[in-house]
């Protein structure tokens, strides 16, 4: 008996047959082997990463105008899921309902990339939904724009580039593609509470059952499925622990970031004459890296008397007691990620009687490259502190943000202390690297569960 998929194959011209594949080779081919997102398992300049010497000489910094352009991603892992899938030429998914901010975004955009695989179906490269810029809290604008906003990208396909949108049978509008919700086809729930996927080929076996409800036999072109937006919804490590360790590597910083995140490590070494490790992933006794999560529009999502840290006070508090904390490490700088530089004004006060000093991009940036950085819209900016932050002494984030989590996980990869998880809080997050604060009536599991790393 055909499986759903042969049956919706049998009614398509051969010739988009041929077509269609040509194309989405090369979007897949994209994403597949383009440079890591943000952090790799070894700095550029980590070239035995096998040692135990340790070194602390500076860094040569002539002619790396990018240190974080890392080569391609090797991963036998993905390609093993991948050689496993059986592709179906006729299936395209669109994936352009992404929001928030990188964090958001970025784990948003490698869900439609696992979801695709799993339908092997192509995937037309997604667009995001713009913040408003000049309201920060407004997240869903409706106006959207390609990838190139956050990760370096080629020129980018769209629907209207594909040979034909395909027809569809009533009630639905046959000029418009379908749409779904992946994790609606899952039946029950996942061991966080949410709708994750946590069984790749049934979850396939449902999408073809649901498509054969829709899409007909005859179609003249590729079938189009909208899929909405996808945050933290796939159990990363279904696929297995290497898997999971290496996917979010596909992704990539588009190269202005990375270039003023490397001019403002830079100048944060030379400023404060940080020791570099040359063999360590981890800067040991060089900065503290704090999260100041507390804009306006963090605030106004969370301030609510059930999550303990509502507050700019109540998060202060907790990140002066890991500075005093004689167990973490001691650096005497703070490179604080934030958007409101109000905010860090504060902090750099309140730290200052336990003499420390507070650094920031705004702050290590000057000149063109100061001008390069304010042109930049507000979450294209925090991609220099997402790029800085793996690499500090110790890290202080929050349990309630993406952000944080991206950071706290991507250091663990190199932490010898395993387990890390305390949802009651007030550290829902902690390892030798990093903490993050949260818990209470406020719990997310979810996060641990289905964010890349």
């Amino acid at each position: 008996m055909p499986t759903p998929h042969q049956n919706l194959l049998a009614g398509v011209n051969r010739r988009y047959r041929v077509l269609i594949p040509l194309t989405l080779i090369l979007i897949w081919a994209w994403f597949l082997w383009r440079p890591s997102f943000g952090f790799h398992t070894k700095l550029p300049w980590d070239q035995s990463s096998n040692s135990n010497q340790t070194q602390s000489t500076p860094i040569s910094w002539e002619g790396s105008k990018d240190i974080f352009d890392f080569p391609p991603i090797e991963s036998e892992a993905i390609k093993s899921i991948c050689d496993d899938v059986e592709w179906n030429s006729t299936l395209v998914f669109t994936c352009d309902n992404s929001y928030g901010g990188v964090g958001n975004i970025r784990n948003s955009v490698l869900n439609c990339v696992r979801y695709a695989i799993s339908a092997g179906a192509g995937l037309v490269i997604p667009k995001i939904i713009l913040r408003n810029s000049q309201n920060i809290v407004d997240l869903e604008t409706g106006d959207r724009t390609t990838l190139d906003y956050i990760v370096s990208a080629p020129v980018l396909s769209s629907i209207e580039t594909l040979p034909h949108r395909g027809r569809y049978t009533e009630p639905r509008d046959v000029s418009r593609p379908l749409s779904v919700v992946p994790e609606s086809l899952v039946e029950g729930k996942s061991r966080d509470g949410s709708a994750a996927l946590q069984n790749s080929d049934q979850w396939r076996q449902q999408f073809y059952q649901w498509l054969e409800q829709y899409a007909t036999n005859n179609t003249k072109g590729p079938i189009i499925v909208h899929v909405g937006r996808l945050f933290l919804k796939y159990s990363v490590y279904s696929d297995g622990e290497r898997f999971a360790l290496e996917f979010g590597a596909i992704m990539n910083v588009r190269s202005d970031a990375r270039e003023l995140a490397t001019t403002a490590l830079h100048a944060l070494i030379q400023a404060y004459s940080l020791p570099v490790n040359l063999t360590k992933n981890i800067m040991n006794d060089s900065f503290l890296g704090v999260h100041l999560r507390t804009e306006k529009d963090a605030m106004n999502a969370w301030g609510n008397p059930f999550w303990p840290f509502s507050t700019y006070k109540a998060i202060v508090a907790k990140y002066i007691e890991q500075i005093q904390d004689p167990s973490r490490p001691k650096p005497s700088v703070i490179y604080v990620a934030s958007g409101d530089l109000n905010e860090v004004g504060k902090f750099a006060k309140d730290v200052m009687a336990l003499n420390m000093t507070v650094a920031t991009k705004d702050n290590l940036l000057t000149g063109k490259d100061k001008e390069d950085l304010e042109k930049l819209a507000w979450d294209q900016q925090a991609l220099v502190d997402f790029l800085i932050m793996p690499v500090a002494s110790d890290f202080a984030g929050l349990g309630i943000s993406s952000f944080s989590w991206n950071i706290a996980l991507r250091r663990h990869l190199f932490a010898k202390q395993k387990s890390f998880l305390h949802i009651d809080g007030p550290k829902m997050f902690e390892d030798e690297f990093s903490i993050l604060y949260g818990g209470g009536k406020d719990k997310y599991p979810e996060y641990e569960a289905c964010l890349w790393p």
